[in-house]
């Protein structure tokens, strides 16, 4: 195992790049705190809710599939009962996760199962950052990790499918960060299976397997998803057949734009960040897609393009009430937020703002 860890792409900048970088962090990091702060600011946490919401819905769901309803009809029933719109094929949640719940013997086994998965996260984050060389970075990730990976085993928030998205997602890059890509493709296209809103994570390693010339790698993902197209097509079927004339759509749609204010709200999905303000939120997002940005190991990249594409998805798609699909992405953050100290430091030092040199680097790995 390396002594030391690799030192971050603000290294190599000249001292007058270092110092734009620097005022640029800081700029971000102003202007993210001050949409917390002003009308642009969204989320639900703290606002009293017209419905029991979604984890109720999913409940009802698996305890109707547990009795011996098949999932098609539960959803049907649960949705239209609740008020829920059901006009558009993606107000159905894809099967997989509801359904195997609520066939498992006891449907609290489901909550275990996601409560080991998410226990397997910790231990391979550890291990895959330990291995880039910084025990106390993969120490201090494995602590942070309870924040997110807590909802897993909080009342029945484990019936959510984007929660087991998120947590297939995070198993996924650490089993990359191990050097076991078979085993980081398939958990990848699980998360894909669970929850539609995964597949930014699989055109990620899809693109990363495709640049480095990884062809079996590559063929494996082609396949997975095209595995996929089928699963969601049939699911589209078995949904269009259920909807009504009369059923009722969104009125706004789901492209929002909601921007800043929209992502910041989901990055509060985290069982700390959601007991705080949410200018709090708005600091940690902040350093953390800044050590994103200087992280150049495999691992770091692969984290921090998944996590880039999300937040950049979600400025565009979802509504205030979809605050939760933060779900998917929000262990990611902690990933970036340990590399953030070591990014500060190397940048300070760029910058040469004592009067000193900047360090010599030694050579990155490549994605």
């Amino acid at each position: 195992m390396p002594q030391n860890p690799r030192p971050s792409g603000y290294a190599r900048l000249t001292p007058i790049r270092a110092r734009i970088v620097l005022l640029a962090l800081l700029f971000v990091t102003v202007f993210c705190v001050a949409v917390t702060l002003s009308p642009l600011a969204q989320g639900r946490i703290g606002k009293p809710e017209h419905r029991e919401g979604d984890v109720a819905l999913y409940r009802a769901e698996v305890d109707r599939i547990h009795a011996g309803q098949g999932y098609y009809q539960a959803a049907a029933a649960e949705l239209v009962a609740r008020g829920y719109t059901t006009r558009s094929v993606f107000n159905w949640r894809l099967p997989l996760p509801i359904w195997l719940i609520g066939r498992m013997p006891a449907v609290g086994l489901g909550k275990v199962l996601l409560g080991l998965l998410a226990a397997a996260v910790i231990l391979t984050a550890y291990e895959a950052l330990a291995r880039e060389g910084s025990v106390w970075r993969a120490l201090g990730c494995s602590v942070l990790l309870t924040g997110p990976l807590m909802l897993c085993v909080l009342g029945d928030i484990f019936v959510m499918p984007v929660i087991w998205a998120g947590v297939l997602i995070t198993l996924s890059i650490c089993a990359y960060g191990l050097n076991r890509p078979a085993w980081g493709t398939v958990i990848g296209l699980s998360a894909a299976f669970c929850c539609e809103l995964a597949l930014p994570y699989c055109a990620v390693c899809a693109a990363i397997a495709w640049r480095n010339r990884r062809r079996a790698e590559l063929a494996a993902w082609a396949i997975g998803l095209a595995a996929w197209l089928v699963y969601f097509g049939l699911h589209w079927v078995r949904v269009a057949g259920l909807i009504t004339p009369d059923a009722r759509a969104h009125s706004g749609g789901w492209v929002q734009f909601g921007g800043a204010g929209f992502v910041l709200s989901t990055v509060q999905m985290n069982s700390y960040l959601l007991r705080l303000p949410q200018w709090v939120a708005a600091l940690y997002f902040a350093a953390a897609m800044f050590g994103f940005a200087g992280w150049h190991t495999p691992l770091g990249q692969r984290a921090g393009l998944s996590a880039a594409l999300f937040v950049g998805g979600l400025g565009i798609v979802g509504q205030e009430f979809n605050q939760y699909w933060g779900s998917l992405f929000a262990p990611l953050f902690c990933f970036g937020f340990v590399q953030f100290p070591q990014s500060l430091r190397d940048l300070w030092k760029a910058a040469a703002l004592t009067g000193g040199k900047p360090a010599a680097t030694a050579p990155f790995g490549s994605p």
